[in-house]
């Protein structure tokens, strides 16, 4: 008797990446764990950066994990998340989706300077918040921070629970005086680094720090020209950039308290030091030979004389293979995005990845569906119900918001209840009874209801054509098809439904009967469908017909009518 083979069982890719952390934090001799993820809020944050913020927030709730297992003494330890919004970078890009005469005047200016947009002119579909999260945005101060909040609402909804940082309070507050000090006092060794690591030479009076005008209040066109310990000298260059103009004013400021910003390359391990941070990863873009993430290491080490953070470089995620933006407006907006799945489904579509994999997702195929497919095995597979591979087990406790495992039920397939739903005349909770072969419980019933809203979605907006079973608000092309005959059928139906009140049950006998009197059953329902589905069949006549707008029946009938008389 031969046995059977025994399933190939392999880690979650975060939990073996946790446990690096955890030598390389040994090897190291560091006392306290800090995650940290940055994103700068230039406009509608795009899907792409919610990999960084679910990334980042795993790795920090897994060690924590690992700190609740060791002892008493421990026990107490807390890892420390932290998500910086980069919010004094200067406008660079003007969005797509903004008001040019209104924004254009802000080109240059730090982003937490600029005013927000309203809500109906942000480029962003906000018709399905909460009244808590409208309360916000409308008071948000300023652009970034209205950008951000938005954005928070989203990683929020899928569980991530960062402490927020904004960078223009840690340079207000004066937390970033010593590092500007710093910077300023060794320029010599930046210039170095910058040689040796991306061989570019920078020019005899360079200094890594733009003040805001004093004057036009702009960042992004400003040049330190000199720094005597005390005050830098500055011109605000007319010319300097493409997307900004600056003023011409020249003058002398402090560089601390708010008064600018170090340069990106600068700042980035200048936050490192400020905050403690000793994990962060970035996209693959930061980690190419010579780039940002090379630069800020060389920074850490030659520079500021600090540990190196551990690196974790990811791979993006793809909409229909396109890399997307957030300030050219390229891409679905992390909002509507995740407003496609439930939160838990959402989070799964990031952790079962590995991180250096990219997802390629397109909501306008059956990846929708299969997302729900793959998180329904994951689920059987951790509750005992399937034989399979406990890293997919893994990933969707992983997917649980807060860590709230649900308890084990019977989970309703996404695309059934998507075709269902279409079909009038069935029951979506009788069908997923009688799938299951039992009496659904109460919890089943309430994951039905709330993947129905997502089914509803799905068939909205995306679905392909071969999934989707409601009558088509325009005429499709296959109706013309119809003869004048199956025409004179369908308006002696519409006459029939518009004469009386009917049960679908006998208003299908009628049908039935109309069609063996004249045409026949086969091309008496074909023409129904045609007509409003632009198929050969579909739900059940009667059900389906009475479920159709009245108006868009007699409507879609004289369209038949006029076109055949064309031809």
């Amino acid at each position: 008797m031969n046995k059977k083979k025994p399933i190939e069982q392999s880690a979650h890719s975060l939990d073996t990446l946790v446990e690096e952390i955890l030598l390389w934090q040994k090897k190291q001799a560091i006392q306290d764990l800090h995650v940290d993820d940055m994103k700068t809020p230039s406009g509608r944050v795009h899907t792409g950066a919610l990999r960084g913020v679910l990334l980042h927030d795993v790795i920090a709730k897994i060690i924590q994990e690992h700190l609740d297992k060791e002892s008493q003494e421990n026990r107490a330890q807390k890892v420390l998340s932290t998500y910086v919004f980069n919010d004094m970078d200067p406008m660079d890009g003007l969005p797509l989706y903004l008001n040019k005469e209104e924004y254009l005047q802000h080109m240059g200016k730090p982003l937490y300077l600029i005013p927000p947009p309203a809500l109906d002119k942000s480029g962003i579909d906000f018709s399905q918040i909460n009244e808590q999260e409208r309360m916000e945005l409308e008071a948000a101060k300023n652009f970034a921070e209205f950008y951000a909040t938005d954005f928070i609402h989203t990683f929020r909804a899928l569980g991530c629970s960062q402490e927020i940082v904004w960078s223009h309070h840690l340079y207000e507050s004066g937390q970033m005086d010593e590092v500007i000090r710093f910077s300023l006092d060794h320029v010599d060794l930046f210039k170095k680094i910058y040689k040796e690591v991306a061989d570019y030479d920078l020019p005899e009076n360079w200094y890594p720090f733009q003040v805001i005008c004093p004057v036009c209040g702009k960042i992004g066109t400003t040049l330190v020209t000199d720094w005597d310990g005390q005050e830098v000298g500055f011109v605000c260059q007319e010319h300097a950039v493409k997307w900004a103009e600056g003023c011409g004013h020249q003058g002398k400021i402090s560089p601390f308290s708010g008064n600018g910003k170090l340069l990106w390359k600068v700042d980035w391990p200048a936050h490192w030091r400020t905050l403690g941070v000793n994990i962060e990863g970035a996209g693959k873009d930061h980690t190419s030979a010579g780039g940002s993430r090379d630069m800020a290491n060389a920074i850490c080490r030659e520079v500021f004389k600090t540990q190196v953070p551990f690196d974790i470089p990811y791979e993006w995620i793809l909409l229909r293979g396109s890399k997307m933006s957030s300030s050219k407006g390229v891409g679905t907006s992390a909002r509507e995005f995740t407003a496609l799945f439930p939160p838990s489904v959402g989070r799964f579509l990031f952790v079962n990845k590995d991180h250096n994999q990219v997802i390629d997702f397109d909501p306008a195929s059956m990846a929708i569906p299969d997302l729900f497919d793959d998180y329904d095995r994951a689920a059987r597979i951790y509750w005992g119900q399937e034989e399979g591979d406990q890293r997919l087990a893994r990933a969707f406790v992983l997917s649980q918001p807060d860590n709230i495992i649900p308890q084990a039920h019977f989970l309703t397939r996404f695309r059934d209840l998507a075709q269902w739903m279409q079909y009038p005349e069935k029951d979506v909770f009788v069908e997923a009874s009688k799938v299951k072969g039992a009496e659904l419980t109460a919890l089943e019933k309430e994951v039905i209801t709330e993947r129905l809203h997502y089914a509803e979605l799905w068939i909205s907006k995306y679905a392909p054509e071969e999934y989707q079973w409601r009558a088509k608000k325009t005429m499709p092309p296959q109706a013309q098809e119809l003869s004048e005959e199956q025409i004179m059928f369908l308006e002696e139906i519409s006459k029939m439904i518009a004469g009386q009140s009917w049960q679908a049950q006998e208003l299908q006998q009628a049908i039935f009967d109309l069609a063996k009197q004249g045409l026949g059953t086969g091309p008496a329902f074909k023409s129904i469908y045609l007509a409003f589905l632009g198929k050969k069949s579909g739900p059940r006549a009667a059900w389906f017909l009475l479920n159709i707008d009245q108006q868009l029946l007699q409507d879609r009938i004289k369209e038949l009518k006029d076109l055949h008389k064309k031809n």
